[in-house]
């Protein structure tokens, strides 16, 4: 019977003389809540708010400890009643590397498979590096038996070969190959370009040009010389 009414002296005790200690709880200067605040010496127990302030009862010399996952335990003796202001440091975690693969089965025979497949696909990937790498053969350049050969110049092909040009696709292909100073040094306006290529290829072969949709050196090189024929009689 003493030592209960002795017990509870002491308890009663411990409230009267104890006085409320208020703090902010902070990690890198930013609040942090939901910190398990603990006293102790008196078994008493707080939560830190939005803010990370928070209240609890201490007396002189009680320790506080301020607990939360993620973070390394602090531990400090209450000296004074001033407001407390706590730090704690985030602890640093590592993430393993994580690599990718595919999932294996537990058959040895199909994850050798799988394991035989990627070796192929590194041998085939490096395959095809040296292949584009390399210059093409003249036996693989060479036309096969009835294949249909493509002219051989400095021209470009417009479209299949069974399609034709009409006059103002080769008209458009002079002024995008030639460019528009071919045109100005032989002293025609930008604006009549287009009239000096109809007048002058009404007059030029270009049956076979059209037929293929194709100009060859060779016709660029008779077109240049009959442009040049052509110019005086456009000028007049």
């Amino acid at each position: 019977m003493k030592k209960l009414l002795l017990v509870t002296l002491l308890f009663i005790s411990h409230f009267i003389f104890s006085q409320q200690v208020t703090g902010r709880i902070v990690s890198d200067s930013v609040a942090v809540n939901q910190v398990l605040v603990v006293n102790i010496n008196s078994q008493e127990k707080t939560y830190s708010d939005a803010r990370g302030q928070f209240l609890i009862n201490a007396n002189i010399n009680d320790e506080l400890r301020f607990v939360k996952p993620g973070y390394e335990r602090k531990v400090i003796n209450i000296r004074n009643y001033d407001e407390l202001h706590i730090n704690i440091v985030k602890l640093a975690i590592e993430i393993e590397e994580v690599e990718v693969r595919k999932h294996l089965s537990g058959n040895l025979s199909k994850d050798s498979k799988l394991l035989d497949e990627n070796k192929k696909k590194v041998t085939l990937n490096n395959d095809l590096r040296v292949y584009f790498k390399a210059p093409s053969s003249a036996e693989v350049l060479n036309a096969k038996p009835g294949e249909f050969v493509q002219p051989v110049g400095g021209g470009m092909s417009f479209g299949k070969i069974d399609d034709q040009w009409v006059l103002a696709d080769l008209v458009e292909w002079l002024r995008e190959n030639l460019k528009d100073e071919y045109f100005l040094s032989m002293g025609i306006e930008a604006s009549e370009i287009n009239s000096f290529l109809y007048y002058a290829l009404g007059t030029f072969g270009t049956r076979t040009i059209l037929k293929y949709g194709y100009c060859s050196d060779e016709d660029i090189g008779n077109m240049k010389i009959h442009f040049e024929n052509k110019l005086k009689d456009f000028k007049k």
